[in-house]
């Protein structure tokens, strides 16, 4: 396991430590993943139930290899047994979690296919808040990306369209907003639609999801190289300061009214800071 690779920017307005990488081990708890949020409205929604159903048929031809094995000394032969005895749908977030903070040890990636459905699942509902965060998935499932048939592809983004329309839908969500679109950009998709849904969604749930979008950004989050540069493009542009002093004018609540004024503004410094590169 290799530590997250650190660098400071020297963007005035984009100041702090900016993590390239994060961890894929160690350890699991609190200090992984940001708990007590929204858990309602996903189970529920039909589109979600039929993005799920999506996913499993599209990856139901792939199996799991017979031959998988892990590193003796990583995981205990007796638990990745039981792992390739489990039905897939029936894979606990433990099972799960071990697996993913195991890479390089635990099998060679062409078990990957088999196991996408339940992971992306598991992490839209929040079974995996005790984990390691969604891009865990997506960085994996990019590197075999290019490769896999368009049928399987397109059932990957559909499933994260469905899940981001539903994270910005509700504040707090299952899904950090910012989680989600740093999962999305692993993929190597476009992520322009994904920050457009930012100015489409009613109520100020996207504008609050927007502002700690804003913030993540702003502490030094980062992203892949084509999602950043079409992050920095966005940023360049009037939505995001307009989305925000939008909610500014209709919510109803004086803290949240303060908390997406100071996210304006600092969308603005931000803008700002993107027009004149």
């Amino acid at each position: 396991m290799t530590k997250s690779q650190i660098h400071r920017s020297a963007d005035p307005v984009r100041t702090a430590i900016t993590y390239r990488d994060r961890p894929l081990g160690e350890s699991k708890g609190p200090q992984w993943r940001r708990l007590g949020r929204h858990t309602g409205g996903v189970r529920g929604d039909r589109e979600f139930a039929q993005a799920v159903e999506r996913l499993y048929a599209a990856f139901a031809h792939r199996p799991l290899p017979p031959d998988m094995t892990a590193c003796e000394h990583c995981v205990d032969p007796a638990e990745v047994a039981l792992f390739a005895r489990t039905p897939l749908r029936e894979l606990t977030p433990e099972q799960l979690g071990t697996y993913l903070m195991n890479p390089g040890t635990w099998g060679d990636g062409t078990e990957l296919p088999h196991l996408v459905p339940r992971l992306l699942e598991a992490y839209a509902t929040g079974e995996m808040e005790h984990w390691l965060w969604p891009d865990a998935v997506t960085r994996r499932v990019g590197e075999q990306w290019l490769a896999w048939p368009a049928g399987e592809r397109d059932a990957v983004e559909h499933f994260a369209r469905v899940w981001w329309r539903l994270t910005l839908a509700a504040f707090p969500s299952v899904t950090p907003a910012w989680d989600l679109l740093t999962a999305v950009a692993e993929l190597g998709v476009d992520v322009g639609p994904y920050l457009a849904g930012f100015a489409d969604g009613p109520g100020d749930g996207p504008a609050r999801h927007l502002a700690e979008v804003i913030g993540s950004w702003s502490s030094g989050g980062s992203l892949p190289d084509g999602a950043e540069e079409s992050m920095r493009r966005w940023l360049a542009g009037p939505t995001p300061v307009d989305v925000l002093w939008t909610a500014v004018g209709t919510s109803g609540s004086p803290e949240v009214v303060a908390e997406l004024t100071d996210a304006a503004e600092h969308a603005h410094l931000l803008r700002g800071r993107q027009v004149s590169r």
